[in-house]
């Protein structure tokens, strides 16, 4: 069988759950945004459990519940996401050629007869028989040391979530890293994360059919959810509760100033580092490489360039700009 033959073929689907195709691949857009309004997808139970760096389970609700969300204006993560998609077959056919597994177009949108959850694979596969689910991601070369070991946790909850809606015993995670490296992870279904993730699910999902507002949090999708909400402010006062106000204010107070104690804290302890190295590039302790305190690549010493430049100066006199760079080797003490 050639590679496009085992890229598109596909025994037939079953589902342990009794989950069913609620709109076939390929459906109008419009479709797709209601079928996810009317349920929850793995992408959103990532953002609901506060993994998502970009969407806050503010927004989710606010999506969930009709309220109208203002696009976020990010041409770098709209064309991530473009390039995310144009790559998916090619990622496809390496998971094939790397493991031996065909990865074929996903079925469709799902959704579970008993509960709210919806599901859009990316790919399946089949395994002694057995369906899978192939996750398909990519990512910058940057995020290769979140991959290298095991699956980023946003992603595991995302695909135990299809495993979910599926029933299904098995998953696959193939990440396109800088357009250079794909890295495959094989995920066994985790019935506890899955039980985990159902409880956090129906109390979000009672939220959405009840009206109630998730809590204001502190990530910066939340703010920056608030900042879209509120960009074309009306001149106009609004009267709040004092001791609401007042507590805020106290609160981001105490956070400033703890700030800045860390901040005074930090280069305390590395200006007595730097001390304690003075000329040399290394420090170590205990047979291990504590911290190092080495020039700047590509740049050189500030005293011999001086001399160079003028060997009648005294270096100790003369103040260039620094040219070493202080790196923490022990981290965790």
């Amino acid at each position: 069988m050639s590679t496009t033959e085992q890229a598109s073929f596909s025994p037939p689907l079953t589902y342990p759950t009794g989950a069913t195709v609620i709109l076939e691949p390929g459906a109008p857009r419009e479709d797709w945004h209601a079928a996810r309004q009317g349920g929850i997808g793995g992408s959103d139970m990532a953002a609901i459990c506060g993994l998502n760096p970009y969407t806050s389970p503010l927004e989710i609700w606010f999506q969930k519940t009709g309220r109208p969300v203002p696009r976020r204006d990010n041409p770098v993560l709209d064309e991530a996401a473009i390039y995310g998609h144009l790559l998916e077959p090619v990622v496809a056919t390496r998971f094939l050629a790397i493991t031996g597994l065909y990865a074929a177009e996903g079925p469709g949108t799902l959704g579970r007869p008993d509960k709210p959850w919806i599901a859009n694979l990316d790919r399946v596969t089949h395994e002694d028989g057995q369906p899978g689910v192939v996750e398909i991601k990519t990512r910058s070369s940057y995020a290769l040391k979140d991959w290298l070991d095991e699956v980023p946790v946003a992603v595991q909850i995302q695909t135990q979530w299809y495993l979910a809606v599926t029933g299904w015993q098995f998953a696959y995670s193939a990440c396109s890293i800088g357009g250079q490296r794909t890295v495959i992870h094989r995920l066994e279904r985790d019935d506890q994360m899955i039980a985990d993730l159902e409880k956090i699910a129906d109390e979000f999902w009672d939220q959405v059919q009840t009206g109630t507002q998730p809590a204001i949090d502190g990530s910066a999708a939340t703010g920056d959810l608030l900042d879209r909400l509120h960009a074309n402010p009306l001149e106009s006062v609004v009267v709040a509760d004092a001791l609401e106000v007042e507590g805020w204010l106290k609160q981001r107070a105490h956070a400033k100033e703890q700030m800045a104690a860390a901040d005074l804290a930090l280069t305390d302890a590395e200006n007595h580092l730097k001390a304690i190295a003075g000329d040399a590039t290394d420090v170590h302790i205990r047979g291990e490489l504590a911290y190092s305190w080495r020039r700047r690549k590509g740049q050189v010493s500030w005293k011999a360039a001086a001399l160079e430049a003028d060997p009648d100066i005294n270096p100790e006199d003369y103040r260039g700009e620094p040219t070493r760079v202080f790196n923490i080797h022990l981290e965790n003490l």
